[in-house]
């Protein structure tokens, strides 16, 4: 246990699911009868790139459980359950577990080393992490760089002017080139710790969940053909009217829910990430309806139509983008949490692809 794991242990949300505290290196916590866990490990070792930035909230099955770093299990029935981490502005990852009594389901949730914003990605341990691009990628150009003074002056101003300005470009170029690069690798590790999308194939006949992965063989045939959704989350969230000193972790009402689905005027299950849906080819209309959080007294958004045509034996991908502004404010004086919501907006933005 580090010292962030120390100053910001695991925290359980108000009226969430009860959670049993899982020290690195302790035996497994007794889990009352009946009942089985889902253990989460937020990571915050030294060699994995900083999470303390924002606080992440952990949630199961689309409710917010607890907030914080190390390793906490919540308490659930037994059976599949949605397990997530939430940064402050996004729905990061996601996996499903299916647990029987007694049974504790183990992930970690670790940030890949990379430039930039990157996701967060839950997965089964041990995790590993991955080497970043270290240091080289910046101190060789700067050492090539460093040795211009001792070399020959240049015959003219010209050549020393298209000297220089390789050398920046060459510069620039190599770091864009090993930072595409890793984010691509970043894309091929969370497709790879999507175990699910290699699950039943006959579960998209209702709702398949992929995570990040890829539609699995045998998903579409000449009678059928497959609908992938991928639900993205952009949350704001405003405290008293702040956001810059804001802390969405604290809130539980910073949560905010799935929008619900429906293909056809038939409901079907839909989380943040990726599901895939088998439909018969043809005219097909989605309805979306952005939800505010749990208990809100605010209008819920309208639902938006999202018409989409189905081919037999191949696949039809579509992004939802959720983009949802959710206002709150102290019900005590000089608190920040409890909250309540004072306002709720939302918009659906489709994208075939």
């Amino acid at each position: 246990m580090n010292g962030w794991e120390k100053h910001t242990p695991p925290e359980a949300y108000p009226d969430a699911a009860p959670i049993v505290p899982w020290p690195m290196g302790g035996a497994p916590p007794v889990l009352p009868p009946g009942t089985a866990g889902v253990s989460v490990r937020v990571r915050t070792r030294r060699a994995d790139p900083a999470t303390w930035v924002q606080l992440k909230s952990v949630g199961v099955d689309d409710q917010p459980v607890w907030r914080g770093y190390g390793r906490a299990v919540t308490v659930v029935e037994p059976g599949e359950h949605l397990v997530e981490v939430r940064g402050p502005s996004a729905a990061e990852t996601a996996r499903r577990v299916t647990v029987r009594e007694g049974e504790i389901a183990e992930l970690e949730y670790f940030v890949p080393a990379s430039y930039g914003i990157v996701d967060g990605l839950l997965a089964r341990p041990p995790v590993r992490r991955r080497p970043g691009a270290a240091a080289w990628v910046f101190a060789v150009p700067l050492f090539a760089a460093s040795w211009v003074p001792f070399l020959p002056p240049p015959p003219t101003t010209a050549i020393a002017g298209a000297g220089a300005a390789g050398l920046a470009a060459g510069m620039i170029g190599l770091a864009v080139l090993v930072s595409k690069g890793k984010q691509a690798i970043d894309r091929r590790r969370r497709v790879a710790a999507s175990y699910e999308a290699a699950g039943d194939v006959r579960a998209a006949d209702r709702g398949m969940f992929l995570g990040d992965g890829e539609p699995p063989e045998g998903l579409t045939d000449a009678g059928h053909g497959a609908l992938v959704v991928t639900g993205r989350s952009a949350q704001q969230y405003r405290w008293n009217g702040l956001a810059a000193t804001s802390r969405p972790a604290d809130d539980p009402n910073s949560w905010v829910p799935w929008p619900l689905l429906s293909i056809d005027g038939e409901p079907r299950p839909f989380s943040w990430r990726s599901w895939a849906y088998r439909l018969p080819p043809g005219e097909h209309e989605l309805l979306v309806t952005p939800r505010p959080p749990a208990g809100a007294e605010v209008t819920t958004p309208d639902p938006v139509r999202v018409p989409v045509r189905i081919t037999a034996g191949a696949v039809t991908r579509l992004d939802l983008t959720v983009t949802s502004r959710t206002e709150t404010r102290s019900v005590r004086r000089g608190t920040r949490v409890p909250t309540e919501v004072t306002g709720f907006t939302a918009t659906v933005e489709p994208k075939l692809r």
